[in-house]
Formats: C-alpha cells, sequence, structure tokens
C-alpha cells in the first residue's frame, strides 16, 4: 500500500490516475473520496460514532486534505473525540488491537474479541462441581420437592451408572461426545444386551434434568445456551427393535411351578399377565401407595380397581376381570387387606421363581405381553386399551409386539388352572392359619 494511502503525504497523482471511489486510510479510521464528474464534485465520507460524514468539495486535494486534518483532529482533539464517544484509550491503540486481531485471530474484528470475551467470561462466576455433587444436591432439592418414591428412584437408578465413568469429573467438562458414546455402549448388566432406544432416552432426560439444575441453580454449568447434555441428539428406536413377551406356554409354565413353591406369586403374576398391572402397582415397594388390596378386586361386577398409578393425569382405572384372571384367583377370594405383604421380596422371590422354572426375564414382560395379546382381542382399539393400562395410546404404541396372531392372543387368554388347582390353594391357605382360639374365626397373618 502506498504512503499515499495510509494518509502519510498528499498525493502526486494525475486525476486520470486515481480510481474512484478512493479510498484514505489514517490511523485504523477509513474514509472515502467520490467524483461526480457532471458537477465536477468531490465527495467525502466516513462513519465516526456511528454517524455518517459527508461533505464536499471542488478539488481532489482539498477532499484529501479534510479527511486528513478531520482524522488527525479525531485523534487529538481528546475533548471533541471524548464527547462524541468516550475510549479509554486512543485510536491509535485501537487500531493496533484491530491489526493483530486480523493477523492473529483469523480476520476477527475487536467487536468478535469483545462479544467473544463477554460470553466467556461467565464461566469466571462458575461454581465448579463434580458430577456426584450436582447429583447429590438435585437429588435432594427433588425430595423436596415431594416427587413420588418410584420417581425419586428411577433418578437415583440413572445416574448409578453414569456415576461410575464420570462421578468425579467437573459437570461443566463432560462434553457432548463423550455423553454419545456412553450412552451407545451401555449395556443390560445381567443379559450383556444394548440399551434400548427407549431406554437410552429415559436416561438421557434424567441427566438433561440434572444438568439444567446445575446450570440455573448450582451455577456449575456456563449459562451460555444449551447445556452439553441437551446438545445430545436422543436415540432413535432401531427399526430392528422389537418388543419382548411370553408365549403362553412360557406363562403357564411359571404360573404351574408357583403352585409348587410360592403361591403368593400367583396373584402378582396374573395381575401382570392378564390384567396389565405395572409390578409397582401390585406390590408397591418404594412406591408412595399402598400394595393392591383383595377388597379391590369386584368380583359381582367383574373389574379390578387400581389407584395411585404412575400416570397423575389417569390417577385410577378399572380393568375387566378375564375369565383367566377369575379362575386363578378365585380361591384366593376370602382372603382380605394387601395381596402382597413383603417388603423387599418381590424381585428376589421372581426371579428365583424363573431359575426353577426355567423361564427367561423379560424386561416389564408381563405388562408387554399383556398390551401385545389384548390389543389383538380389541381389534387395534388403542384408546381402550390405553384406558385399561393407564398410559397413553401413543406410549401404548411403544409397548406390544407386533404380529401377533389370533390364535396366540386366544391361547394366552385361556391358559386356565389345572385340575384340583382350587382345593390346593385353599389347602395351603388352611395351613397358614392360626389354629382357632376360644371360638374365634381363624385369622390370616
Amino acid at each position: 500500500m502506498s504512503a499515499y494511502g495510509l494518509g502519510m503525504s498528499k498525493p502526486r497523482l494525475k486525476k486520470a490516475e486515481i480510481k474512484f471511489p478512493y479510498r484514505f486510510e489514517k490511523n485504523g479510521r477509513t474514509g472515502r473520496i467520490k467524483f461526480w464528474p457532471a458537477s465536477g464534485i468531490y465527495a467525502t465520507h466516513f462513519t465516526y460514532a456511528s454517524k455518517a460524514c459527508r461533505n464536499t468539495f471542488k478539488t481532489f486535494e482539498a477532499a484529501w486534505s479534510y479527511l486528513d486534518n478531520e482524522f488527525s483532529k479525531l485523534d487529538d482533539d481528546k475533548a471533541n473525540a471524548l464527547s462524541l464517544h468516550p475510549l479509554a484509550g486512543d485510536v491509535k491503540n485501537y487500531h493496533e488491537l484491530e491489526c493483530l486481531l486480523r493477523e492473529k485471530g483469523g480476520g476477527a474484528t475487536l467487536r468478535d474479541a469483545v462479544t467473544f470475551f463477554l460470553a466467556n467470561h461467565k464461566r469466571t462466576k462458575l461454581e465448579p462441581k463434580t458430577f456426584v455433587e450436582c447429583e447429590a444436591v438435585f437429588l435432594k432439592h427433588q425430595k423436596n420437592n415431594n416427587i413420588s418414591s418410584i420417581q425419586l428412584r428411577t433418578l437415583e437408578k440413572h445416574y448409578r451408572r453414569f456415576k461410575k465413568d464420570f462421578g468425579t469429573r467437573k459437570i461443566d467438562e463432560i462434553t457432548t461426545l463423550e455423553i454419545t458414546d456412553w450412552l451407545a455402549t451401555r449395556t443390560d448388566e445381567k443379559s450383556g444386551r444394548p440399551w434400548s432406544a427407549k431406554t437410552k432416552a429415559s436416561v438421557l432426560g434424567s441427566l438433561v434434568s440434572l444438568s439444567l439444575f446445575a446450570q440455573e441453580i448450582l451455577k456449575a454449568i456456563p449459562d451460555t445456551g444449551k447445556t452439553e447434555f441437551q446438545k445430545v441428539r436422543r436415540p432413535k428406536k432401531d427399526a430392528k427393535e422389537k418388543v419382548e413377551i411370553y408365549t403362553a406356554a412360557a406363562i403357564e409354565t411359571l404360573l404351574l411351578t408357583a403352585i409348587e413353591h410360592d403361591i403368593d406369586l400367583i396373584p402378582a403374576i396374573v395381575v401382570g399377565c392378564f390384567e396389565g398391572l405395572r409390578p409397582f402397582e401390585f406390590h408397591a415397594e418404594g412406591a408412595d401407595r399402598p400394595p393392591l388390596t383383595w377388597e379391590e378386586i369386584n368380583w359381582t361386577d367383574q373389574f379390578l380397581h387400581v389407584t395411585g398409578q404412575k400416570v397423575r393425569s389417569k390417577a385410577t382405572r378399572d380393568i375387566p376381570l378375564h375369565d383367566v384372571t377369575v379362575a386363578w384367583l378365585k380361591p384366593f377370594a376370602k382372603l382380605k387387606g394387601p395381596m402382597w405383604t413383603y417388603k423387599q421380596a418381590y424381585t428376589k422371590k421372581m426371579n428365583a421363581l424363573r431359575e426353577k422354572a426355567e423361564v427367561q426375564s423379560i424386561y416389564d414382560g408381563f405388562r408387554h405381553s399383556y398390551a401385545s395379546y389384548r390389543v389383538r382381542q380389541l381389534k387395534g382399539n388403542l384408546s381402550q386399551l390405553a384406558e385399561e393400562m393407564g398410559n397413553s395410546p401413543a406410549e401404548i404404541v411403544d409397548s406390544y409386539k407386533r404380529n401377533v396372531s389370533d390364535e396366540e392372543a386366544d391361547a394366552w387368554f385361556s391358559r386356565m388352572p389345572p385340575a384340583g388347582y382350587g382345593e390346593k390353594i385353599t389347602a395351603i391357605l388352611a395351613s397358614r392359619r392360626q389354629e382357632p382360639q376360644d371360638g374365634k374365626e381363624l385369622v390370616q397373618p
């Protein structure tokens, strides 16, 4: 660039050699000189303090001198400069910073640098915390907000796995890529099978909730937009991923084994497989509700009344009693109170029964089996099935297996007890009762 272009000396060019608009630069400021041949006028233009400054002259030299003097005055006349736009330093310093940014910062401007600084300056206000520290405060906060014990246990379960790999890491340093890779490689601890898309999405939802709490309340994540957890793409269900359910033969084997080894599990299996109840709706272990009671079965009108459901908008529901349900539960009909009297034995006892019966464990298998076979009976009526299962039709769609035949559905709901079943259950129940005392009625423990 010529010295002339930098405003260091007046031009020594003929008018024909000057290309308009002419660019004039000095001390980091830029102006232009335009020429209007029709009128022979030279016009100057530059911007200062966000305002356009224009003037006209009869000669190029006069226009050039005006810009040269004006830019010098803006630098030297500090009172004038500060009155228009106060600066902490002189223009030369700002020009040097601009040049440095262009050279070392990939063409960035001073405004870019200020914007970047302000965005990242918020990090200095961070209160760094590890994932474990954030989790502890969040769970305590949720508990104080009276979320259900089921929801609290779900959060604890989801965080337990994540803590193994990221517990001691600062939560603001965990990246989207790390979270994505972690979810993609998770497997069931017992079966070794990869997590389903539904499980991944559920765990991700819990992690996002914690990250938002860490950002908004704990200030442990910079408030600069979405958290790294929010940026993780929601896992999509694999087209090949199918709902697993029990066959009629497998559930019959399980029930027959329960007759021989643990009759307390018969009602649990029956209300799950033939009425679609969630396990906690039966046993209530760790839930903010009592276990299902025998009084909730209306033998006269043939329905099962369920309260305290997972979905609050569907607080109660009445499920029709199917003939197979009546057949298996009728020997228990005279019992009163909770169907499940243990505190923390459901999973342990059910696993033991499956091992004896040599029937595989399927996650939520009883309920998914009911949905799969019942929807076939209902000829695809999702609204009615959702009403029976206490859920939305959209959620139900993900809970049943496709291509179940009418024959398979009929086989499921016709697995009646073997001959002599009623007498055997009655005898076992009678043996549990206390001996009569002073003519009092027998009492079930």
